[in-house]
């Protein structure tokens, strides 16, 4: 599945409008801890997570996560969002809390999984 057809099958806000999202992902990676994330992300995951700040940048950057997305609209500040167009890294925004967003991904990805059977 890519980032774009995950933006349009959810209500997902894109954050870093400059970045492409033709990139895909086969798996979902839900924490709030960095460096849980830090051992299980990988380059196939998209991140869910209530996290704000500047580190996870340097987790999403290190482990080349797909995309990030923040639970519960909590908005990052602009320079956050900079750093991460800066950085390449897919920022999307749910209103939907963390279970609710990784449910509704799980979901998706195992309908995919199964039509293509």
């Amino acid at each position: 599945m890519t980032i774009q057809q995950l933006i349009e099958q959810l209500p997902l806000q894109l954050l870093t409008t400059q970045l492409n999202v033709n990139g895909s992902f086969h798996d979902v990676y839900t924490s709030d801890l960095l460096s849980a994330a830090l051992a299980k992300v990988t380059e196939d995951h998209v991140w869910v997570t209530v996290q704000v700040h500047q580190n996870i940048l340097g987790v999403a950057s290190i482990k080349q996560a797909a995309a990030i997305i923040l639970s519960e609209n909590l908005m990052p500040d602009k320079d956050l969002v900079s750093k991460a167009q800066e950085k390449g890294i897919v920022i999307l925004l749910s209103p939907y809390t963390s279970f609710e967003t990784s449910g509704m991904l799980y979901n998706m990805l195992k309908e995919e999984k199964n039509g293509n059977k």
